[in-house]
Order: C-alpha cells, then sequence, then structure tokens
C-alpha cells in the first residue's frame, strides 16, 4: 500500500442533509436547515448562551441543546485559544460555521487557529459542518501555501546565510511542516463529513490541557 495516499480524500462518501452533501453546503441558508432539522428550533429563535471555564466567559453564535451555528469571524478571526475550543467542544456536540472563506497562508494566524479547533473537535467527535463556496478539499488553499513555504526558507536561509544543504542538515524546514498539518486538516475534515465519523459518539473530554498552547 502507498503510504503517500491518503484514502479519505479519495472517496469521502458525504452525508446527505437536508441542502445538500455535508461536505458542500454552499451558502448560509443550509446552515439555518441544517440547525432546525437537528434541533427543531428556527436559528432565529436560538439564543446565545455564556460557557464559564477556568475563570473566563465565552459568548459565541447561537445554539440549542448541545448544537451551536456561528460565523468564521467569530471563531477564527477572534482572539480565541485552545481552552476556549476546548470548552466548545465539551459542550457541544455539532458546530456548524457559516460564511467560511478559502483559507491560505495570506491570513496564517486563522488558519492556524482553524486547524487547532478542528484537531481538538476531531479528537472528540464534534460533528463540524461549514458553508463554504469551494468544495471541502480545496478549503485550505495548498499552492499558496506551498509558495508561502518555500518563501520562508528561502529567507530563514538568507538571514542565517545557509545553503540548502546545511538547512536540510539542520531540519530547518518549518514551513513544510505546517504545509503538511494543513493537508492533515484537509484530510481529517474530509472525514468529519463522513456516515463513520457521524455515527461516533461525542466524547466532551475535559478544559484542561497540558500543552496550554493558544493563539
Amino acid at each position: 500500500m502507498d503510504s503517500h495516499v491518503d484514502y479519505r480524500l479519495l472517496d469521502p462518501k458525504p452525508l446527505d442533509l437536508p441542502g445538500g452533501k455535508a461536505a458542500f453546503l454552499h451558502d448560509d441558508q443550509r446552515i439555518d436547515e441544517l440547525f432546525e432539522h437537528l434541533t427543531g428550533v428556527r436559528v432565529q429563535d436560538a439564543r446565545p448562551h455564556t460557557l464559564s471555564f477556568l475563570g473566563r466567559e465565552l459568548r459565541i453564535g447561537v445554539s440549542h441543546g448541545s448544537v451551536l451555528v456561528t460565523s468564521f469571524r467569530e471563531l477564527c478571526k477572534s482572539n480565541h485559544g485552545s481552552s476556549d475550543f476546548r470548552a466548545l467542544a465539551k459542550t457541544y456536540s455539532h458546530v456548524l460555521i457559516k460564511d467560511f472563506p478559502q483559507l491560505s497562508m495570506n491570513e496564517k494566524t486563522p488558519l492556524r487557529r482553524f486547524i487547532i479547533m478542528m484537531d481538538l473537535f476531531y479528537d472528540r467527535s464534534v460533528k463540524l459542518v461549514l458553508s463554504c463556496h469551494v468544495p471541502i478539499t480545496q478549503l485550505i488553499n495548498l499552492e499558496v501555501s506551498s509558495i508561502q513555504a518555500a518563501d520562508d526558507l528561502r529567507l530563514l536561509m538568507d538571514d542565517l546565510k545557509l545553503t540548502l544543504e546545511e538547512a536540510k542538515a539542520m531540519n530547518l524546514f518549518t514551513g513544510e511542516d505546517e504545509l503538511f498539518s494543513q493537508k492533515r486538516a484537509l484530510s481529517r475534515l474530509s472525514e468529519m463529513q463522513c456516515n463513520d465519523y457521524w455515527d461516533l459518539p461525542h466524547r466532551p473530554g475535559s478544559l484542561e490541557s497540558s500543552s496550554g498552547s493558544s493563539m
């Protein structure tokens, strides 16, 4: 078997949900329809809910029961860290995100924040559905990321006056590592839209983390 082939991206078999396949809900109205399908409540009748944890308060989107509907701007363009995303993963079994753009390394912080959030959701079997205008497999523009990774490495080599061979010997491929994490994120996101993943029970987990990472 070719270890470089990610079979989750070849045939994701996305769920059929109100408005279309889970892997490609193309407008925010479809998210509203899915929210009502899951909760029996219209989005306009849902209420904001404040989460209190670790001496902090977090108020994002509107929710009913264990289903949250919010926007990309609220989640990934605001100053949220991993502890916030753990609180969301503990509280909500389903997170529906509206107005999701195509991501790239042109905006590094929102992209990195999304990957941290999605990894936490994936580990806890949170069901994640996005409204976006590109297919799920193109949600992160890897071409831009590849160019950016090469540019970052070249600048670092120039600053340190290193040859390519010296950079390789010193493992200075941080841009390549980031590109790998983006490819893994696309793979996981595709898997999260499939029947087998949606059949998994929600695992709320803990609010604590040994890493303490945040963005």
